[in-house]
């Protein structure tokens, strides 16, 4: 037993100083790492703590409380969670932290960590050979701000800037403004040899200028954009190292300023300034291109967009507010518009789009997406707007391969859509040409005829129901055409009213009539019909009394007939032309009454002296009780109100005694006469004779 001692007291004495030797070691690692800037943390192989230094204590102090040695990172970790410790685990906690876990299992990836102090750190986590983890975290809170100050910066510059990596010769970021010089995408210029960016013949001696740090050279460069074209410019350079890689910073100054403001000009005569789409000559020129390049079997579609009620908006809020509205039918027609469609704005209120390999399908279907967007309210500075749109196709080569005509076609179209019923689509159609065709002949020989007095005046009886007596005479436009015979004016007022004329027919008729009433009786009244539009164009006054001058007739024997058109005009225009006509004296009639809107108010508000009952509600009283009821109203109120009520469109006796029994005072219709010229009146006749 005596021999074995010295051993034991030999391993004890060799386990004291490996104790002694492993306490030294731990203290000398504990000083090694204090004085590390980095935090650094050891794990063991079950994820527990082992060892860690102030640093790393001082990035995680708001958990400093729960670091101690046995304690598994993932209850640390738990605990941080439910304080806020973690933002970004906020909503999905187990999430990131299975996410986290699975880090230490990957050595050597590097990931980030926010902080709920608003700190960024970045962790490295190494493996030991026992299985443990050396984990190492640096504090990179101020080079993330200085990287998003770099980063806003350069993307809103407005200098061409762009960031390279010389020693792989290519592009690693470029700013909106440098994407916008040279034409390219964002994603296109990342990754871009540096090479493509200017001509061969310079490429070696700029790769060699990029790799230098030249920050105040006035030296010109040649450089490539997308397009082609070769620019001048100033090229500054400076070094920089970012992420890793040896960088160079390159800001690029654009010294072709007369060309900039050329292709600015350019592209101001070829887009609309408020909308920013293409205007109508840059319509022109992408439907003749798209014309030029279609392929065998390939459809090129025109359509028109017209947007409805527009004006109406621009009367009522003037036209800043219509413009606003205008930008904003733009932009949601860009939404709907196929990637290889061009679309315009060619006029006021009225669009175009191009659409080039679409079939006649797709471009009916976008048509229609168009006039449901456009049909949902808008919101303009606190109003809300309900407009709507009409569209008009023609294809190529279908209808037209040319462009004037393909254009041409796809008005029509929308015309005839417009005559229809507005908020719908039309495809050009052969007889829409044709009827296009007519009509403009028959504006050429109708504008013939007012140059030339051909129209003539004829003239339709009003009797006394009672007595059978005429009492009035209705001055009517008439035209015979030369190879059409008599043409309505259903047809030619309309277009008189379109193509301007209207004040020349308007005159022609009330001055002729004026001068023939001269030889009638001095108890018979002459009616002449006027249109909205001579109320609307402010004139109609001074015409009436230039006619009553120049031919002598009294103003108590002028009545002019007119709907209630012109009584919607807004403002106060119509309203006083009419008084001041009655203060001369002229009699005023309200034609067609119950047709439209019939508002009492008008009758209250406007000093009538007639009632005219449409003939549609005589020709159907026999048939129609609600017909009767209108008449007999309208009777008692024009009784009430003191104003004459005349029927029009009496054309059986059996009419007419109705009539007569509900004390309805004036008739007019076949039954008493059709309308005549003047030298077949009776009256006329009746002085010739005596």
């Amino acid at each position: 037993m005596q021999s074995g001692e010295p051993a034991q007291e030999q391993a004890q004495s060799s386990l004291e100083h490996a104790l002694q030797a492993a306490s030294l070691a731990e203290r000398r690692l504990r000083e090694a790492i204090e004085v590390l800037p980095e935090g650094i943390v050891f794990l063991d192989a079950e994820g527990r703590y082992v060892l860690w230094n102030r640093q790393y204590a001082e990035i995680y102090s708001r958990s400093a409380d729960l670091l101690e040695p046995g304690v598994k990172l993932e209850d640390t970790l738990r605990v941080g969670i439910e304080r806020g410790d973690y933002p970004e685990a906020a909503g999905r906690e187990e999430e990131w932290l299975a996410h986290r876990l699975s880090l230490m299992h990957k050595p050597g990836i590097r990931h980030e960590q926010r902080l709920s102090n608003g700190r960024c750190i970045m962790i490295e986590e190494r493996k030991t050979g026992d299985g443990g983890t050396i984990g190492i975290r640096v504090d990179i809170t101020d080079l993330k701000q200085k990287e998003e100050t770099f980063r806003l910066l350069f993307e809103r510059n407005p200098i061409a800037t762009l960031v390279c990596d010389v020693n792989r010769g290519e592009i690693r970021s470029a700013n909106e403004a440098a994407c916008a010089f040279f034409g390219y995408e964002t994603s296109e210029m990342a990754g871009m040899p540096i090479a493509a960016l200017f001509p061969a013949a310079t490429r070696a001696e700029a790769e060699a200028m990029l790799a230098a740090d030249c920050p105040d050279t006035n030296e010109c460069w040649q450089m490539l954009r997308r397009d082609g074209d070769a620019v001048e410019a100033v090229i500054s350079t400076r070094l920089s190292q970012m992420e890793g890689y040896a960088a160079t910073i390159v800001s690029i100054f654009d010294v072709t300023e007369r060309r900039r403001i050329e292709q600015r000009m350019e592209h101001m005569a070829r887009h609309d300034e408020l909308t920013g789409l293409a205007n109508r000559a840059h319509c022109r020129e992408q439907l003749r291109d798209a014309l030029n390049r279609a392929r065998r079997g390939e459809t090129v579609t025109i359509a028109l967009v017209d947007l409805d009620h527009f004006k109406a908006v621009n009367d009522t809020y003037g036209h800043q507010f219509g413009d606003l509205l205008l930008t904003e039918a733009a932009m949601r027609m860009r939404e709907l518009i196929p990637p290889d469609a061009l679309l315009c704005r060619i006029g006021g209120d009225e669009f175009a789009v191009i659409f080039r390999r679409s079939s006649p399908t797709q471009t009916e279907l976008v048509g229609r997406a168009i006039i449901t967007t456009l049909s949902e309210p808008f919101y303009v500075k606190g109003n809300m707007i309900h407009i709507g749109a009409t569209v008009g196709f023609a294809s190529a080569p279908i209808d037209s391969s040319d462009p004037e005509t393909l254009l041409r076609f796809a008005d029509l179209a929308l015309y005839a859509a417009k005559g229809d019923r507005r908020g719908s689509c039309r495809s050009f159609e052969a007889q829409m040409d044709h009827a296009a065709q007519e009509k403009n002949k028959l504006e050429k020989d109708f504008r013939k005829a007012v140059r030339n007095g051909e129209l003539d005046v004829f003239y339709q009886p009003l009797v006394n129901l009672e007595s059978g007596a005429i009492e009035c005479y209705e001055a009517l436009a008439r035209w015979n055409h030369a190879e059409r015979g008599s043409v309505s004016p259903e047809i030619f007022v309309p277009l008189a009213e379109e193509m301007g004329l209207i004040d020349q027919v308007g005159r022609f008729v009330l001055q002729t009539a004026c001068t023939e009433a001269m030889r009638w009786p001095h108890d018979v009244k002459l009616s002449v019909n006027v249109s909205p539009l001579q109320f609307r164009n402010g004139n109609l006054l001074s015409t009436v009394i230039n006619a009553l001058s120049a031919s002598g007739l009294p103003a108590e024997r002028l009545e002019l007939e007119i709907t209630e058109a012109v009584l919607m005009e807004k403002g106060p225009r119509p309203a006083a032309i009419i008084r001041n006509l009655r203060a001369f004296g002229i009699g005023i009639s309200l034609d067609d009454f119950g047709t439209g809107y019939s508002s009492l108010s008008y009758l209250l508000n406007y000093p009538f002296t007639k009632i005219k009952i449409d003939k549609s509600f005589v020709l159907s009283l026999h048939e129609e009780t609600n017909s009767r009821a209108v008449i007999r109203a309208v009777i008692g109120l024009g009784r009430s109100l003191g104003l004459t009520v005349a029927a029009e469109g009496i054309e059986r006796e059996i009419e007419r005694d109705y009539l007569r029994s509900e004390g309805c005072v004036q008739g007019q219709g076949f039954l008493f006469g059709r309308a005549e010229p003047a030298y077949a009146l009776a009256v006329t006749q009746q002085l010739d004779a005596a």
